[in-house]
């Protein structure tokens, strides 16, 4: 008896559970169609459309248009329940993106630093925060959780960051040290923009995706049969410390001829600052003057544009991904690179790899990372509710 009680309350939690995530799937949907898309009973989507709306998670959105019959409610979920911040935590700034429940954007933010020890960012982590929030009249209280995309590698857990090279971090326990009442959850900044692309970009319902992550270093997020593939200790994705100049220069992470090296952002300051003397110039800058067919800045981009397809073309030979999306300011010159870079990704791809990719551009501009983190915290919300 004991047990067919905690079985029928699991069954009940599991149909509750199951028109939550069908309301937040479809958008706007009616009892109806919950019932046909789940297979339950009118009596139980009834029932749990009552329960979830005195709980304030969906809400009324307006009567369907009539097909004949007496006209359905529709129901959406409840934009105001809660907000999520998705945060990036580059390099040189913080991008940050303010969800509702129903994982519209309400709000974006973007600040420039340029002290990178974990002591001096992470202030400016809390005050950026309490900032976004507070310009958009988002009380403390509504806030669900925050999440922050970080270039660097995390332990198994997901909650210290091992190694965040272009940073100079070892062993942050950055949760702790932020010290907000509130969850904090962590994932790399590449896989974070893989699954913004997934949600709001390009890489909707493609199940092989790789994102290009290009910034002052370069990651790769994978997504293999639709979900994020991370490996066996967190680590996969790290294509920017693969070697394609085996007695190349010095990285970070303590190699040699590393990807990231001579295809990032960094990569190409460095090249510029070679050929004029000229350390002071930021990307942005570097970019302007590549519009403006300055002859330094396009040879220094045209390099950067050879390895940027020598490493995607291993990317693909390695993985037979279905699309590739580049990711971060470098879409701002593409059609300044975008044939060159096929030209060498197709040079060095096997062929029929090569014939089954898309090669993309991100249309996020560099807000990929904060999306994705976003939708992790709407998901761990979700999971927690039902």
């Amino acid at each position: 008896m004991f047990k067919k009680a905690i079985n029928q309350e699991l069954m009940r939690t599991n149909n509750k559970a199951q028109i939550l995530r069908c309301v937040k799937a479809k958008q706007v949907v009616s009892k109806r169609e919950l019932t046909e898309e789940l297979g339950l009973s009118t009596t139980t989507v009834a029932t749990f459309i009552r329960e979830l709306e005195e709980e304030n998670l969906i809400l009324n959105s307006g009567i369907a248009r009539s097909t004949g019959g007496r006209r359905s409610l529709l129901y959406q979920l409840n934009p105001d329940y809660c907000y999520t911040l998705g945060l990036d935590l580059q390099v040189d700034r913080i991008v940050g993106v303010l969800l509702d429940f129903k994982g519209d954007v309400q709000a974006e933010k973007e600040v420039a630093f340029q002290g990178r020890d974990e002591w001096q960012v992470v202030p400016l982590l809390k005050t950026f925060i309490h900032d976004l929030l507070a310009t958009h009249k988002i009380p403390w209280a509504k806030l669900g959780g925050i999440g922050i995309g970080v270039p660097g590698v995390l332990n198994n857990e997901a909650e210290i960051i091992d190694f965040a090279p272009n940073l100079g971090w070892k062993n942050v326990d950055l949760p702790a040290m932020l010290a907000l009442d509130k969850p904090v959850y962590l994932e790399n900044e590449a896989n974070a923009g893989a699954l913004g692309e997934v949600e709001f970009g390009l890489g909707r319902n493609v199940g092989h995706l790789a994102y290009i992550s290009v910034g002052m270093g370069i990651g790769c997020g994978l997504i293999i049969d639709h979900r994020l593939f991370s490996g066996h200790l967190r680590n996969a994705g790290e294509f920017g410390h693969m070697t394609v100049e085996p007695e190349g220069l010095p990285c970070r992470c303590g190699n040699r001829g590393c990807w990231e090296v001579y295809a990032s952002n960094a990569a190409a300051l460095r090249m510029y600052a070679e050929e004029t003397g000229n350390q002071q110039i930021t990307f942005p800058e570097f970019l302007l003057k590549c519009h403006e067919d300055d002859h330094c800045a396009t040879n220094v981009l045209q390099t950067v544009s050879k390895y940027l397809g020598l490493g995607i073309a291993s990317v693909i030979n390695g993985l037979n991904p279905e699309m590739v999306i580049i990711g971060g300011e470098i879409a701002n010159v593409k059609p300044l690179i975008f044939n060159s870079l096929l030209k060498e990704i197709k040079e060095r791809t096997l062929e029929k790899s090569y014939a089954g990719v898309r090669l993309e551009f991100s249309q996020l501009g560099n807000k990929a990372a904060a999306l994705g983190m976003g939708t992790i915290v709407l998901e761990q919300i979700i999971n927690a509710l039902t």
